[in-house]
């Protein structure tokens, strides 16, 4: 379900930006909202949930998460909008941050990966459906018929997981609301000053750059002196568990700039609806619902390193391949890369998540979830900056308001699609560098072992 409304919104952001007559820049923050308030929580609530039960937390987070959406259907302006998907992104936090935990609670090692290969399919599903869901439904309902989709599905998966979850352990919450404040002024900042880097002032960037240097850097030293940190860094000092976490956070700026920038280039640049639209943006999803659990399967065999460095390899691939897109290109032109990604994303990220999850103890597997969700959604975050950046480089936010677009305006989008393309191209690149930087220490280590073993 939280998958689903990363992707839901997307397909809407047009319709949504045309219906309050704001420009994309503003609209743009409902999913930024989203995202940061999900973000700047997900760790908090990761470490929660170690000490209260995951279980108890994904269950609160579920409910909430049903309100809050009712609210944002309800919203009278863009500005309570992007309040409200800020509040939906904070109850997201509190399921988020516990998922993987309780995969790992609930799985030995040695089926690890797979088992997380499905919970990847359960995630490319909400992927694949948001797109389809929210096109069908912004076309015969309207954009606020979406947030409404919440509330069927997370009744019935509230009477589900109430009914299959056993309820773990409590033990005395120990907080760290220092390490949250920190953490979230730090991250709020730095997200205001990435989308608004073409319009402030330089003294405003300098005040800002310093502000968010600054709440880093005490972050770092509150999280290395506390007793019980929101963030356990020592879980860095291991070179394979940061490489794969970076190589990952990558992945999900990749995915979450094609998320953003597609809806734009199909319905204004190649003049689709937004119905056809969610189907063209399935194309990667789908795929990674069939090859997810296979590549998770085949990580608990072979490894990860090599699946993973193949996976980043062919999502390099894809995204080089559609520079060639162009203002008259087929909605097949488009679906067809985006599967050709699709399949590169799924041979990399479930063994990528398994060699995460495997390298951490299981007193820690809330925080390391925690980690995940956290690199995951700060790519995201980070997309939305970046491709708004980009795009504004080759035409001006008034002009995007236009219903559709046309002759030199249509060329100057494309052109900016091709700039965030190509920077996912390199992205990817060094996600497979990052494979191999992961591969050489897991080599080395197992040389020694075998050595100590000998």
């Amino acid at each position: 379900m939280v998958p689903i409304n990363a992707s839901l919104v997307n397909v809407s952001l047009p319709t949504i930006t045309e219906f309050f007559n704001t420009t994309l820049l503003l609209s743009q923050w409902v999913l930024t909202s989203y995202l940061i308030t999900l973000l700047g929580f997900v760790l908090f609530f990761g470490r929660l949930g170690d000490f209260w039960g995951h279980e108890r937390l994904y269950l609160a987070g579920l409910v909430g998460f049903v309100f809050v959406s009712i609210l944002c259907s309800f919203a009278p302006s863009i500005q309570f909008l992007i309040l409200f998907r800020g509040l939906q992104g904070f109850v997201a936090a509190m399921m988020l941050s516990v998922s993987m935990g309780i995969i790992k609670k609930s799985f030995p090692t040695y089926t690890l990966g797979r088992a997380l290969g499905i919970y990847a399919v359960a995630v490319a599903a909400g992927m694949a459906l948001g797109p389809a869901i929210g096109g069908v439904i912004d076309a015969a309902l309207g954009w606020r018929a979406i947030f409404l989709v919440n509330v069927p599905a997370g009744f019935l998966s509230f009477l589900l997981c109430y009914r299959v979850l056993k309820m773990g352990e409590t033990s005395k919450v120990k907080w760290d609301f220092p390490g949250m404040l920190l953490e979230f002024s730090c991250l709020f900042a730095m997200v205001y000053l990435l989308n608004y880097v073409t319009l402030i002032s330089l003294s405003t960037k300098i005040i800002l750059t310093v502000f968010v240097l600054a709440t880093f850097l005490l972050f770092i030293r509150r999280e290395n002196r506390v007793e019980d940190p929101m963030l356990n860094l020592s879980l860095f000092k291991n070179v394979s568990f940061s490489a794969y976490n970076l190589s990952l956070h990558f992945n999900y700026i990749c995915m979450y700039m094609i998320i953003f920038v597609m809806p734009f280039y199909l319905q204004k640049v190649l003049h689709l609806s937004a119905n056809t639209t969610g189907l063209v943006l399935t194309g990667a999803p789908l795929i990674m619902m069939v090859l997810a659990p296979v590549s998770g399967a085949l990580s608990d065999r072979f490894g990860s390193r090599l699946l993973s460095f193949i996976g980043a390899l062919i999502c390099a691939l894809a995204l080089y391949s559609m520079t060639q897109l162009t203002t008259s290109s087929s909605a097949l032109d488009v679906f067809v890369r985006l599967a050709i990604f699709g399949v590169g994303t799924a041979i990399f990220q479930s063994p990528t998540n398994r060699a995460i999850m495997a390298r951490v103890p299981m007193g820690q597997a809330g925080l390391a979830s925690g980690i995940l969700v956290t690199m995951r959604n700060l790519g995201m975050v980070f997309a939305v900056c970046y491709a708004g950046i980009l795009l504004s480089t080759t035409i001006s936010p008034e002009i995007l308001k236009m219903h559709q677009l046309f002759s030199l305006d249509a060329y100057n989008f494309t052109l900016g699609m091709h700039f965030v393309v190509t920077f996912a191209a390199v992205l990817s690149f060094s996600m497979a560098m990052l494979s191999i930087l992961g591969m050489g220490t897991q080599r080395i280590k197992k040389e020694v072992a075998e050595m100590i073993m000998d």
